[in-house]
């Protein structure tokens, strides 16, 4: 093992990390600013996943065949460009830019960084080590970043606070960092291509983390724009950070249970957090708001992920890395195609209608999703090896 150089490359996955979710405490006063609602702000938010899905569909195997190096420092350059973007021009439209360069860092960052680390560690113990840096890494950073610009809002408002220069600077330092690091590559004639593959069972398992994400993502893209209504749009990025690190915390205890009782546990805690999350936006009590986005994050960040997890690589045998994959494009899919949905619906029809439609939605899918997993009788124990990048 080499201390440092896994140091570094922790570092660098939770400044990619800690980027991404910078901005989300002032995603509705650039929108505010531009005369749009929620569902402009949401597909900003959403063009994320555009940057990131093609990446590790198109160019999944590019660390392979380049070396882990170069592709986490174009993951941080990505990362870095995005944040100078919305320094210079702090707005809604320049946001769409912002987050697609995002969603590219992320992309070539996570994964890449996560073999990096195995391969620093080195046997027998690389694959479940580097999974836990890389889950604590990625974890600390999606909800790190929100918090970070939050605190810097409540002393000091602006739309370019100095959460965005601080992170430009770490991530410069990141790239110095990287530079120092010995280039790894497994296998020049791996194919860049790595489709999802969905082996029978799958399917529901992606359904479930789809639903699961689907609540977390209203939490980053539209629950932001209706606490504004309530001037309580600042406190945005705690509440963010709450889904982020309640998951990471219950991750551990999840690791020693089997996949269905962490997915009925799962199933238990989505519905509630979602309807704490829409009472309290509907409330106006801030406390609401935080106890929904806690519950939310236990369940979607860790009962029903890891437990979604470990049932899709029980069933895929040789195939599990690609039914990894098909696994996590149900979960972005899940992320931000209700988000965009429900968000301009709340522009037709008011946000506490839009986000009641939503929370029935859930819970009817949760319902039949539980219905169906009560007709499997297979169990089987968690891998903390599958555990990849979150939002």
């Amino acid at each position: 093992m080499r201390p440092l150089k896994v140091v570094f490359v922790a570092v660098s996955l939770f400044i990619v990390t800690l980027a991404v979710n910078l901005e989300v405490p002032l995603y509705a006063d650039y929108a505010k600013a531009a005369g749009f609602g929620s569902g402009l702000t949401a597909l900003a938010f959403a063009a994320y996943i555009a940057g990131l899905v093609p990446v590790l569909i198109l160019l999944g195997g590019i660390s392979d065949r380049v070396g882990r190096k170069p592709v986490l420092f174009a993951g941080l350059l990505a990362t870095l460009s995005a944040t100078i973007f919305i320094i210079l021009s702090p707005t809604i439209y320049t946001l769409f830019v912002t987050r697609l360069l995002q969603g590219i860092g992320v992309g070539f960052s996570v994964g890449t960084g996560t073999a990096f680390l195995a391969e620093l560690i080195g046997e027998p113990d690389g694959p479940t080590r580097s999974a836990r840096f890389a889950a604590l890494s990625t974890s600390l950073g999606f909800g790190g970043g929100a918090l970070f610009t939050t605190i810097v809002l409540l002393f000091h408002p602006t739309n370019v606070p100095v959460s965005y220069l601080v992170v430009t600077g770490l991530s410069v330092a990141a790239l110095v960092m990287v530079l120092t690091l010995p280039n790894h590559r497994s296998n020049r004639t791996a194919s860049l291509v790595r489709l999802p593959h969905y082996p029978p069972g799958t399917i529901f398992i992606g359904l479930t983390i789809a639903v699961g994400w689907a609540v977390c993502g209203l939490v980053a893209s539209v629950v932001p724009t209706q606490l504004a209504h309530n001037g309580l749009a600042v406190w945005s990025g705690p509440a963010l950070c709450l889904v982020n690190f309640t998951g990471a915390a219950f991750q551990p205890l999840v690791s020693r249970m089997d996949a269905r009782k962490a997915l009925q546990i799962g199933f238990i805690l989505l519905p509630v957090g979602c309807g704490l999350l829409v009472l309290g936006v509907w409330s106006g009590i801030i406390g609401l708001v935080f106890l929904g986005a806690a519950v939310s994050g236990a369940s979607c960040y860790g009962f029903t992920y890891l437990g979604g997890l470990a049932e899709v690589a029980r069933l895929a045998g040789a195939q599990r890395a690609r039914a990894v994959s098909g696994y996590f494009l149900f979960a972005y899919l899940g992320f931000v195609v209700p988000s965009i949905v429900i968000g301009f619906l709340a522009d037709l029809i008011g946000g506490l209608t839009a986000l009641l439609f939503f929370f029935a939605l859930v819970t009817v899918s949760i319902l039949a999703l539980a219905y169906h997993l009560k007709q499997q009788g297979h169990n089987s124990k968690i891998e903390l090896a599958f555990a990849p990048e979150q939002k």
